[in-house]
């Protein structure tokens, strides 16, 4: 055998020795929340918790060929291994709103796959996972105060397991006990193989973990995310009620008010969603207290331990700004009216701690026609209008569509291309 072989040979026997001696161990599920009693917080991901558990490490046992470095045993601690990957429940939320003739009820989740480094506790990649299930419901006495409990913790298993339950079903399922509902849904959902369908939340998930390898993860020490999600105080107004619209209602808290920290993780979690779904490059999301001490506190549902997580200090990060929100009529006739909810914002580029070194300008449109007296939800147009600032600005980072930017900013072509390189320069794209 020549010397260069015998290199090499050595070389590659090193560096798979050295991998086999690490591994990533899976620790379950958490709970992202500095709440002391996390079950007021997720009172319905709670009764869950069981149930996905033995689903989740059910699957991925069945799976280890696709991860060999994902270790299994022993998953109640997240002190094993030199590298853990925990399912951090980051929200739940039920948001109401009366339509006059009936109620709506958006259910939400939120997801974030956590990979940290167990000897530091310092955070090496986060994922952020939601979804969101609407729901039409009679009124009752004129209102919509009254919430069944059992129905809503039906809806939040059927939003997990990725099955639809008519509402001329839930008879069947709320006579039984919360246990016994929650495994006819499991196993409705196992049979169908529902759960892991790419698009449901679970084989999100799932996939994301299996999908987390050692060698992406190893001696990682270059970051790039969010630095920041800064809502002007025209934007802050208008969300809060106190100028031409009413509450942002999604994002307020059980008492009607608008929480400013949980919108600000929700845009910097949709625009690192759409930015590594377009490019494979996973960002650090904006995560809530980010600028209170800079680390993610974890609880642990069968351990009495709780574990503070250190964010990584961002090489480079973006900086979300929302400036405002304005709607305008377009038209009208005896039975329609035309409208236009605009969005507006910038996206900076930070090298972050030094200096901006790049911003841009942005707006989206929304328009729709409704019928004279119907009850628009504006907060649901102008939401969808931020996400699609930031999912088509991401989008044309990777290739300009100059009939979206003439649109969408008064930016130029050059100067959008500039920016653009200098992104992807920087950032190693």
């Amino acid at each position: 055998m020549t010397s260069s072989k015998i290199s090499y040979f050595v070389l590659v026997s090193f560096l798979s020795l050295s991998l086999s001696g690490e591994s990533i161990q899976y620790s379950g599920i958490s709970y992202t929340s500095s709440n002391e009693d996390y079950k007021e917080v997720f009172p319905n991901t709670t009764q869950l918790a069981d149930s996905l558990t033995i689903t989740i490490s059910a699957h991925l046992e069945q799976n280890t060929s696709l991860n060999p470095n994902l270790r299994l045993e022993g998953s109640e601690s997240f002190k094993d291994g030199s590298y853990s990957i925990v399912i951090g429940l980051d929200h739940e939320s039920v948001t109401t709103r009366n339509l006059a003739s009936q109620c709506s009820r958006i259910f939400r989740l939120g997801i974030q796959v956590i990979v940290f480094n167990i000897q530091d506790q310092q955070v090496v990649s986060i994922t952020p996972v939601s979804k969101r299930y609407p729901y039409l419901d009679s009124l009752i006495n004129g209102g919509c105060n009254s919430n069944d409990k059992r129905i809503e913790l039906l809806r939040f298993a059927a939003l997990f397991y990725g099955i639809e339950i008519q509402q001329k079903d839930y008879k069947k399922y709320i006579s039984l006990t919360n246990n016994e509902m929650i495994e006819l849904v499991k196993n409705q959902s196992i049979e169908s193989n529902s759960y892991i369908k790419e698009d449901n939340i679970l084989g999100i998930v799932i996939n994301q973990v299996l999908d987390t390898k050692l060698e992406d993860i190893k001696n990682t020490n270059f970051f790039v995310g969010i630095a920041d999600v800064q809502i002007g105080d025209l934007a802050f107004e208008q969300m809060s009620g106190n100028k031409e619209f009413t509450k942002n209602l999604t994002f307020t808290d059980s008492f009607g008010d608008f929480q400013k920290e949980s919108y600000k993780v929700w845009a910097g979690q949709q625009f690192s969603k759409w930015f590594a779904d377009t490019f494979e490059y996973p960002l650090i999301p904006y995560v809530k207290g980010r600028a209170l001490g800079e680390n993610i506190t974890l609880k642990f549902e069968n351990a009495n331990e709780a574990v503070n997580l250190r964010l990584p200090t961002l090489d480079f990060g973006f900086v979300i700004n929302v400036k405002g929100f304005k709607k305008v009529k377009l038209d009208e006739s005896k039975l329609r009216e035309a409208f236009a909810w605009a969005a507006f914002s910038s996206i900076e580029f930070h090298n972050v701690g030094i200096k901006k070194l790049s911003e841009i300008n942005l707006k989206n449109i929304q328009t729709s026609e409704v019928n004279k007296g119907y009850s628009v939800d504006d907060w649901q147009k102008f939401n969808i209008a931020q996400n699609r600032i930031m999912k088509d600005y991401v989008a044309n980072l990777e290739k300009l569509d100059k009939k979206w930017l003439k649109k969408a900013s008064k930016t130029s072509t050059k100067e959008f291309k500039k920016h653009s390189n200098l992104i992807k320069k920087n950032i190693r794209l």
